[in-house]
C-alpha cells in the first residue's frame, strides 16, 4: 500500500485556550459527580463528607484565579442526627501554572476562603493548602494533540502529532497562551 507520507516541521506554534473551554473540560474531568468533585466520603455519606463545586476561571495579577464552593461536615451521626462541624463557603485559589510530563499543573497556589471566618473554614483552609496542588492535574498535551488531530477526521488523509512539547504558558487576562513546540505527519 501507496500513502503519501509529508511531515510539517514547525518551530514553534500559540494555542490560546479560553477560560470558559478549559473551565468546561476540567469541570467535565475532575467535578464528575453531580458537578461535584468529592474530596471525602460520598453524597451518600450525610454526616462525614466534603466536596468541590461550582469551578469558575478567570485570572488576577497574570495567575490563574479560580473560584469554587467547598461543602462539607465533619461529624457523628448519634440517633439520625448530625453532630459536629460542617459549613459551606466560597474560597479561590490564586496560582502560577506549570507542565509536568505533559501535565498542566497549579505552580505555588495560594487559597483563600471567602466568607465568615470559623473553627471548620480555617481547618478546611489548611487542608485545601496542602492538598490543592496535586488535585488539580490537566493532560494539557493529550488534550491538544486531540483537538489538533481531529481537524483532519473527515479529511481523506490522516494527522497525527508525534512531538508536541509546551514551552511556556502565559495567563492572559481571559484566556492561556500556551507555547508550543510541535510536528505534524500528515498521511
Amino acid at each position: 500500500m501507496l500513502s503519501l507520507l509529508l511531515v510539517l516541521a514547525l518551530n514553534a506554534i500559540e494555542i490560546e485556550i479560553r477560560f470558559p473551554l478549559l473551565e468546561k473540560q476540567l469541570s467535565q474531568q475532575m467535578f464528575t459527580q453531580d458537578g461535584r468533585k468529592n474530596v471525602k466520603g460520598t453524597p451518600r455519606t450525610k454526616c462525614n463528607f466534603a466536596y468541590l463545586a461550582e469551578p469558575h476561571f478567570s485570572s488576577r495579577e497574570g495567575k490563574l484565579l479560580i473560584q469554587a464552593r467547598f461543602t462539607g461536615k465533619s461529624s457523628m451521626d448519634l440517633f439520625g442526627k448530625c453532630v459536629g462541624f460542617g459549613d459551606s463557603f466560597g474560597f479561590e485559589i490564586l496560582s502560577g501554572l506549570t507542565t509536568k510530563e505533559g501535565a498542566l499543573l497549579l505552580d505555588q497556589p495560594t487559597v483563600k476562603i471567602l466568607s465568615k471566618d470559623s473553627f471548620y473554614s480555617r481547618q478546611v483552609l489548611k487542608a485545601l493548602q496542602k492538598s490543592i496542588g496535586d488535585a488539580i492535574r490537566y493532560p494539557i498535551r493529550d488534550e491538544m494533540r486531540k483537538l489538533l488531530a481531529n481537524g483532519s477526521a473527515t479529511a481523506p488523509y490522516k494527522v497525527t502529532i508525534p512531538k508536541l512539547e509546551i514551552r511556556n504558558i502565559q495567563i492572559l487576562k481571559d484566556s492561556l497562551l500556551v507555547d508550543v513546540d510541535t510536528r505534524f505527519m500528515v498521511e
